[in-house]
């Protein structure tokens, strides 16, 4: 669990300056804030795996669902402006397996349309957004899975069917931790399985032997249950196909790796584009640049690692995440390796 910029922990020891102290404070990139578990991003395509489980197992899609992408996509009846999708021209016929390789925004769009806010947000709950993950420190977020009754309460005015769309991207009212989005890779990955960070393993009494620990307490939810196991298969191949397809999104970090992964990488934006205005982070503020997402696992079969990643105004999450993610996936599997042969 990493946050950076930090700070040096050892200036607290003996009682840090007032001048120290407030210099920290001051910091406009807030090191003392541990971005793992206070850090709020929109989520961005990182939730693409798991809305579909949810819309796979909803019948909103079926696994033989196609759909034509032109490169964007307008609510049905309506001359509100189109909602595009990244790829200008668009990617052609989609089903579910290309959507979350190539990451297709329009299939998800529709996706979030047909699903609506209320099956989508319980759907996104089970897997743990909008809660906190139930990790063994205390400082975490809730950070924000949106509802009707949140918009009331927090806007005092009704939800409208164009705002469920975004949704279906992971951006909109849609917030979430780095370690919520961890969490729910490993729920995606153990198949509803849910399972909370965990940091303490046991305590010991000062001068016992390690015969006498106390194995701490983990926190436990409720699994998801009822899925048809292929629907999870087709979210884990979908992503699979991110890190290794033909078109993944995130193929060029994932060359050459000795073993199969899988992952999805994110980008999300800061700010909202008018209709007729493009995105060009060369002319931007870095504090307006997209945050870079990645969360995957490996290896692909018997897995054995979640990593997400999340990289502040750093653009897109596969020319930026995936490349960062795959070095800690080579670091881990490694590691691991090493401690199995000894």
């Amino acid at each position: 669990m990493v946050s950076s910029p930090s700070y040096d922990p050892n200036a607290f020891v003996n009682g840090i300056s007032g001048i120290g102290y407030r210099a920290l404070l001051e910091d406009k990139n807030r090191p003392l804030v541990n971005r793992a578990t206070l850090g709020i991003y929109p989520p961005a395509s990182t939730v693409k795996p798991f809305i579909a489980v949810g819309a796979l197992q909803e019948g909103v899609i079926t696994t033989k669902t196609t759909r034509n992408d032109p490169g964007y996509w307008r609510i049905p009846n309506s001359k509100t402006r189109p909602f595009r999708d990244w790829l200008r021209w668009g990617h052609g016929k989609v089903d579910i397996l290309k959507a979350i390789e190539e990451s297709v925004d329009t299939f998800y769009y529709q996706i979030a349309y047909d699903m609506g806010i209320d099956r989508l947000s319980k759907w996104m709950m089970m897997f743990g957004f909008g809660d906190y993950t139930g990790i063994d420190i205390f400082e975490e977020s809730k950070a924000n899975m949106p509802t009707r009754e949140w918009k009331m309460a927090r806007h005092r005015t009704p939800w409208y069917q164009g705002d469920t769309i975004p949704v279906g991207i992971g951006q909109g009212y849609w917030t979430a931790t780095p370690m919520q989005i961890a969490k729910a890779t490993s729920v995606l990955v153990n198949r509803g399985e849910v399972l909370s960070p965990h940091l303490l393993r046991a305590t010991i009494n000062n001068g016992d032997s390690f015969d006498h620990q106390t194995l701490s307490e983990v926190d436990s939810r409720p699994p998801i249950t009822g899925v048809q196991e292929r629907y999870w298969d087709i979210a884990l191949e979908g992503m699979r196909l991110v890190n290794h397809g033909v078109k993944g999104t995130a193929r060029r970090a994932f060359t050459n790796m000795p073993f199969q992964s899988g992952g999805k990488s994110g980008t999300a934006q800061v700010f909202s584009l008018a209709e007729d205005e493009e995105y060009n982070a060369e002319e931007l503020a870095e504090h307006l640049k997209d945050h870079a997402l990645f969360t995957g696992f490996a290896p692909f079969e018997n897995p054995k690692v979640v990593v997400t990643v999340v990289l502040e105004n750093a653009g897109g999450g596969s020319s930026n995440g995936a490349p960062v993610a795959r070095q800690l996936f080579d670091l881990a599997l490694a590691e691991k390796e090493e401690s199995e042969e000894e």
